[in-house]
């Protein structure tokens, strides 16, 4: 009985020490419901962004599900990053742009990577946002400088 014991440690920190990452927060770890989960952060146009600790077999859509999806009106689908927190093989790229368009549109699962421990998921605006935000802000600057310019007008008379 006692060789089995320790065994079962001894496989237990090995297995530890296969997951250890120098004590970085980005190693994976167990759950309160003893399942192994890895930090992902998803940045972006996202209903809620963050570092969520997710089951490391969850895929980019289910990592996004628990970010609130997508803000539907903002959300720029189409050139979705997944940046690595670390490369697997020298030339594996650091950047991926995934289109969740296309996915959603074909169901082609190959066209959703495989996330890994330390990974960020950025969904970036549309230009749209930007452009209108921007526009606003010039609108209101124009409005400002024309008001001024009236009251001026009027004292110099």
């Amino acid at each position: 009985m006692k060789q089995g014991t320790i065994i079962v440690i001894v496989l237990m920190l090995a297995v530890s020490a296969l997951f250890a990452q120098d004590g970085s927060s980005l190693s994976p770890r167990f759950s309160g419901g003893m399942e192994l989960t890895i930090p992902v952060k998803v940045w972006g146009e996202v209903e809620r962004p963050g570092i969520f600790d997710v089951p490391i077999n969850y895929d980019m859509l289910g990592i996004l599900s628990l970010a609130g999806g997508p803000k539907t009106r903002t959300a720029k689908l189409t050139n979705v990053k997944v940046i690595r927190g670390q490369r697997l093989r020298e030339d594996e790229p650091l950047v991926i742009y995934v289109d969740l368009e296309k996915y959603i549109e074909s169901g082609d699962d190959t066209l959703i990577p495989e996330i890994r421990k330390g990974d960020t998921i950025m969904i970036p605006p549309k230009f749209g946002k930007n452009f209108v935000n921007n526009f606003a802000s010039l609108l209101a600057i124009a409005q400002s400088i024309t008001i001024i310019a009236y009251y001026i007008d009027r004292v110099a008379e």
